[in-house]
């Protein structure tokens, strides 16, 4: 398939930076139909347009690229191998799978999540992209890179030069809240702590509905500790993993013997993610106090400050990811630059350092 590509000097209208955009599909019309959707958007610029994962990691090696819409399904490197080189060439980078042969809620695309792509979106047949499918697709793609959101994405810091509070002496309960690439750091942290954790642990991950009970299921694989997926007024159970429904926010409440149980959530949130990781820290500050750890991985945007606020505020504790192994820093790079992490580290790193402080104050 011939290759197509563009090579100008960044743009900009509507006073941002355009997002610039790579398209790997083996499809000439794909290529086609989706470059004349995203050049008609004056947000988007077509930077190139290529037939294979090869000539994709060639294009991004020697351009700029904000975001790549990639193809599972193609000769050679598919969409899932060459997802991760992708990323590994550029770790502001986002990549979008858009597939004609796995739904948006499949496991292939918890995968691809996992693997740290930013959204996996359902493609219609060549020829059909409809006006409800390219108005979703552009939706989700501004809201995945927004200009204004990469321009606003906090600087790297290390751990020499962040202002760290101490670390905390009591591990009660852990409260883990990602999103954009945060799957996989997940996965790294429950798998460190899964030989010695006896608390409880809670989970949000910004996904639809439809991923939630796949990721539980993903993290039941990975780990021995029970995983269960919260309802209303369950029992936080002690070395359990709860992980927060996409129906509704993962909030906590007292039973009438004064246990602590499940409570859902639809309350509005500042950043607008569903299920959102503030209330889930905000419930963990109120009902566990000083032995509160909030643990922020990799993702994009603000949600978890204000909770991590509350967390230092009841005299618990917070540990973030670090920029290196994060895919987008939004996240946990806001928490840094607030002065509210007690280290920054990553994932496995993390989970070492809350078995060494639950043990030291057990």
């Amino acid at each position: 398939m011939q290759c197509t590509a563009t090579v100008s000097a960044p743009d900009t209208r509507l006073g941002q930076p355009m997002i610039e955009v790579l398209i790997v599909d083996d499809s000439l019309v794909v290529r086609r139909i989706l470059s004349r959707v995203l050049e008609q958007d004056a947000r988007f610029r077509v930077a190139g347009a290529v037939a294979s994962g090869a000539q994709a990691l060639e294009f991004v090696a020697h351009n700029r690229v904000d975001l790549v819409l990639l193809d599972i399904d193609m000769p050679g490197l598919d969409g899932l191998q060459v997802l991760p080189r992708l990323l590994d060439a550029g770790k502001r980078r986002q990549v979008v799978l858009i597939s004609g042969s796995c739904s948006e809620g499949s496991e292939v695309a918890l995968q691809a999540l996992a693997l740290g792509a930013g959204d996996v979106v359902a493609k219609p047949s060549a020829g059909h992209f409809s006006a409800q499918f390219v108005e979703h697709l552009l939706d989700r793609l501004v809201h995945l890179a927004p200009a204004t959101e990469r321009s606003r994405t906090p600087e790297q810091i290390d751990q020499a030069n962040a202002r760290l509070r101490p670390l905390g002496t009591l591990v009660r309960a852990v409260a883990i809240g990602a999103s954009t690439g945060g799957i996989s750091a997940i996965l790294s942290v429950i798998r460190g702590l899964e030989e010695s954790a006896t608390f409880p642990i809670f989970i949000t991950q910004h996904l639809p509905a439809s991923f939630q009970p796949l990721l539980a299921e993903q993290l039941r694989r990975a780990t021995r500790l029970p995983v269960v997926l919260a309802e209303q007024a369950m029992p936080v159970q002690p070395g359990t993993i709860h992980v927060a429904p996409g129906t509704a926010h993962l909030s906590l409440g007292k039973g009438p013997r004064g246990n602590v149980l499940i409570r859902l959530s639809n309350q509005r949130c500042l950043h607008g993610s569903y299920p959102a990781v503030d209330p889930m820290f905000t419930a963990l500050a109120r009902h566990y106090g000083r032995g509160a750890c909030g643990v922020i991985l990799s993702g994009m945007g603000r949600d978890g400050l204000a909770g991590a606020q509350a967390i230092v505020g009841a005299e618990g504790w917070m540990v973030a990811q670090d920029h290196q192994t994060s895919a987008v820093w939004g996240m946990p790079g806001s928490v840094v630059k607030g002065g509210l992490a007690s280290a920054i580290l990553p994932p496995a790193g993390i989970a070492e350092l809350i078995l060494r402080q639950w043990r030291a104050g057990a």
